[in-house]
């Protein structure tokens, strides 16, 4: 018996450490609700449980068994093996800090050997030479490998352990990989060809909203390239680019763990932030008057899911108007997401905060105003979402935006 241990890749398909499990002998899957990750908000634990059960059912119809455990995973794990009488656990490898703490920590724990493999990466995070800037690590992509299948059938064993229920309080997406894969045959279908043309839209439309399933492993992004790339075309092109974006963002963290803290650019380390409780709670509540800032919070508030330009806009209100301290605004807005991937979160502020992931890292400073009127033409969006704003003029802002971006730009000079 062997185990395959489950974390960010609730899946059967394209999952390495499974299949090679699997050409050893049985296999359990496991699941440990690590309480590390699942001190979060309601909504989060909820799609990530919802997906856990969902993976439980896959295994279930091909015959298998996905154990359930609560603890911390050093414990969990070992306890897994030893009840199981297992002679090894599988599992994908991790490249986020607090991954490879734990994993190190239940190696150490474990009394038969961790086999970790490589996970279906686009470009290994772990390259030895270390990148700052996104467009000499893309250059390492050569190319997608054919995913590997989801086995048909599992071999039979005890289940152990119940998927507790939470309240999202928003509606959630359909949980599981067929749910995935379905979103991803839509999108390749309605949206990839015009991808290229149309990703920048405030409302998201032009996008897959495939990134909740992404963070959650319940689909690969080999899985996802490799159905864009036999299509062709630019928008499968520009597609499977902002894929590499997402193994840059991996790549950061894993050479630049100190960027959970502190600003890639060390001229940021001593930035002067403004603790200003009342301008923090405008912005994270949508209540700032600035059409497009609002709109975008409250979205996020009332499905967590953003668009990418969005998440840019309000990361750089934030950071370069409001001057706000950037962790707790980063935290803040990750919290929210049903997406929530920590190093893409990182980045993404990073680069907008222009704190040292842009190769221009401090004069882009988006112009709010005719943000929203190139990328929400006819204000649908900003009516849905903020209908008392009649155009993307501030209405009493909280800022005055010029006077603001000119003061960011005099503190960045004069560092």
């Amino acid at each position: 018996m062997y185990v395959v241990w489950h974390r960010a890749d609730l899946r059967l398909a394209d999952h390495p450490a499974l299949l090679e499990a699997l050409s050893q002998g049985p296999v359990v899957g496991l699941v440990v609700l690590d309480p590390n990750n699942l001190r979060t908000t309601p909504r989060r634990r909820a799609w990530f449980l919802e997906n856990v059960r969902a993976l439980r059912e896959a295994y279930r119809r091909r015959g298998g068994s996905l154990w359930v455990l609560e603890g911390y995973p050093w414990e969990k794990v070992p306890e897994a093996a030893k009840r199981l009488r297992a002679k090894g656990v599988y599992a994908l490898r991790s490249y986020t800090p607090y991954g490879r703490h734990r994993d190190g920590r239940v190696r150490e724990a474990l009394p038969v050997p961790l086999y970790l493999l490589p996970a279906p990466h686009l470009i290994p995070p772990d390259l030895p030479r270390p990148y700052r800037v996104y467009t000499p690590f893309s250059r390492h992509f050569q190319g997608v490998e054919p995913p590997l299948p989801a086995p048909d059938s599992l071999p039979q064993g005890p289940e152990e352990g119940e998927v507790p229920q939470e309240v999202a309080s928003i509606p959630l997406p359909e949980a599981g990989e067929e749910a995935a894969w379905k979103r991803l045959q839509h999108f390749l279908r309605a949206g990839l060809g015009e991808y290229h043309l149309r990703r920048d839209r405030l409302d998201g439309e032009g996008g897959s909203r495939l990134s909740p399933y992404f963070t959650l492993g319940v689909l690969s992004p080999r899985q996802a390239a490799w159905e864009a790339l036999k299509r062709g075309g630019e928008g499968a092109k520009k597609w499977v680019s902002e894929l590499l974006w997402r193994d840059f963002s991996y790549h950061l963290l894993y050479h630049f763990p100190h960027m959970r803290e502190t600003p890639l650019d060390p001229r940021f380390a001593a930035f002067p932030w403004r603790e200003d409780e009342e301008l923090f709670q405008a912005w994270l509540l949508g209540k700032t008057g600035v059409p497009l800032v609002d709109a975008a919070m409250r979205e996020l508030w009332a499905t967590g899911f953003l668009s990418n330009r969005a998440r840019m806009c309000v990361a750089q209100f934030a950071v370069k108007y409001l001057l706000l301290p950037w962790k707790r605004a980063e935290k803040a807005f990750k919290e929210l997401l049903l997406d929530g991937d920590t190093p893409q979160n990182l980045q993404g502020w990073q680069w907008a905060g222009g704190l040292g992931v842009d190769a221009a890292p401090y004069f882009r400073v988006f112009n709010l105003v005719e943000q929203g009127k190139r990328h929400d033409p006819d204000g649908s969006w900003r009516r849905r979402f903020a209908p008392e704003y009649p155009s993307y003029e501030p209405q009493n802002p909280v800022v005055d935006l010029g006077e603001a971006r000119r003061r960011y730009l005099a503190l960045v000079a004069g560092q």
